[in-house]
């Protein structure tokens, strides 16, 4: 009844376009939610990075870069396609401090990932930011998307083993061969042990080009763990 009454006085707002939500079991309103383009119902995809591929009739296989040089991860996976609503609720939460967005993104990860052929994780990685980056952002958006996740899971949260021990230049506008070498070195383990014989999940919120979660996987596939990567978004080619 209590709830009924609040409900009505302060109703719950999605926390994308600040309007009202009908449904409370959803993270974002339906007008919000139908504009995230989700890559499972677009096209087949790499079983291995996730990668969708450009013909929609090859069924799930493969793909060419990953037969070529094995990625360091085992599996990869992305919710949606990183644009139109997607991407603008990603630049709000990361570059306009709308922070309310992470449970929901955490929400929308956890209703995925049921779907994905991912087995048990023993620890949840998020993908960790420089001090002086984090300094100026004020939070890293992969670590509060994880904490929803991990919360949700019961699963062990790790968040200061991994670190980023360098700074490098900004990934926007770097073509993929320099975004890989823009990175190269640049994670490292405080106790590397901690992670050996661990099914790791790392976390982030867009794949690009998959630089940043392939050199993180290296670093922690290198300490003994077997490492799966998870990102809300990514970048899908026309």
């Amino acid at each position: 009844m209590l709830g009924s009454i609040i409900d009505i006085l302060f109703p719950p707002v999605c926390p994308a376009c600040e309007k009202a939500v009908r449904d409370k079991g959803k993270p974002l309103c339906a007008s919000c939610e139908a504009g995230f383009s989700a890559i499972r119902i677009m096209r087949p995809i790499c079983a291995v990075c996730g990668e969708p591929f450009i013909s929609t009739t090859s069924g799930e296989h493969t793909c060419g870069p990953c037969l070529e040089q094995t990625p360091p991860f085992a599996m990869a996976r992305s919710v949606y396609s990183y644009a139109g609503a997607a991407l603008d609720a990603i630049h709000r939460f990361k570059y306009s401090n709308h922070l309310i967005l992470a449970p929901a993104f955490a929400d929308m990860l956890l209703r995925a990932v049921g779907d994905m052929p991912f087995p048990d994780m023993d620890v949840i990685v998020p993908v960790p930011l420089h001090a002086g980056k984090l300094r100026q952002r004020g939070f890293n958006q992969s670590l509060l998307i994880c904490r929803g996740i991990a919360k949700k899971l019961k699963v062990d949260l790790s968040y200061d083993n991994l670190v980023r021990a360098k700074a490098t230049l900004p990934q926007v506008n770097l073509k993929a061969a320099e975004r890989a070498k823009n990175l190269t070195g640049a994670f490292a383990l405080r106790f590397a042990p901690a992670f050996k014989g661990k099914r790791i999940t790392i976390v982030d919120d867009v794949y690009t080009t998959g630089a940043t979660i392939k050199e993180c996987s290296k670093v922690l596939k290198k300490a003994g763990a077997e490492v799966y990567a998870l990102t809300l978004a990514r970048t899908v080619k026309l």
